[in-house]
């Protein structure tokens, strides 16, 4: 249930217009699927979701969101060295700096980036036998890539940031 509670917070997140709202609903989904990843035992995707809510609050806070992406390249450095126990463990790693540099762009941008960093989450999730959080990820992607090819006003789009 967690994890359907957050995919739908994850999903209307996509269909805001500005990126502020964007990140809002991202900041509570991350807090619902680090309980997720806890009670899996899913470690590196709960470490990951909670640096994203740290992340993503100075996203929220601040207009310098290229220097907090910046800033989080040596910790996602650390992260993946410290953590390293193979390559499934590094998706969430890859996945998290996808969307901390799309967070930092245009809509169409936003939402590209997700399409892949959704497809990460995916593959770790089926790794991590968390089939509610690949079948919820996979609906993520999809619904973005639908966003993709049929909202035309999409790539006339330019995020506002309040």
């Amino acid at each position: 249930m967690i994890g359907i509670i957050a995919w739908l917070l994850i999903l209307l997140s996509y269909y805001r217009k500005d990126t502020n709202k964007i990140i809002i609903f991202q900041i509570i989904s991350n807090v619902l699927w680090c309980a997720h990843y806890f009670f899996l035992g899913a470690y590196s995707g709960l470490l990951i979701c909670l640096f994203e809510i740290l992340r993503d609050t100075l996203y929220y806070k601040t207009d310098i969101d290229n220097y907090i992406f910046l800033g989080s390249i040596p910790v996602y450095t650390i992260y993946g060295i410290v953590t390293y126990s193979g390559i499934t463990e590094l998706l969430p790693l890859f996945s998290s700096v996808i969307d901390g540099f799309t967070l930092t762009k245009k809509k169409k941008i936003v939402v590209l980036g997700a399409v892949i960093s959704y497809t990460l989450w995916v593959i770790y999730d089926l790794a991590v036998q968390s089939y509610s959080g690949a079948l919820t990820d996979g609906i993520v992607c999809l619904s973005n890539i639908s966003i993709l090819f049929f909202n035309k006003g999409l790539f006339k789009d330019v995020i506002t940031r309040k």
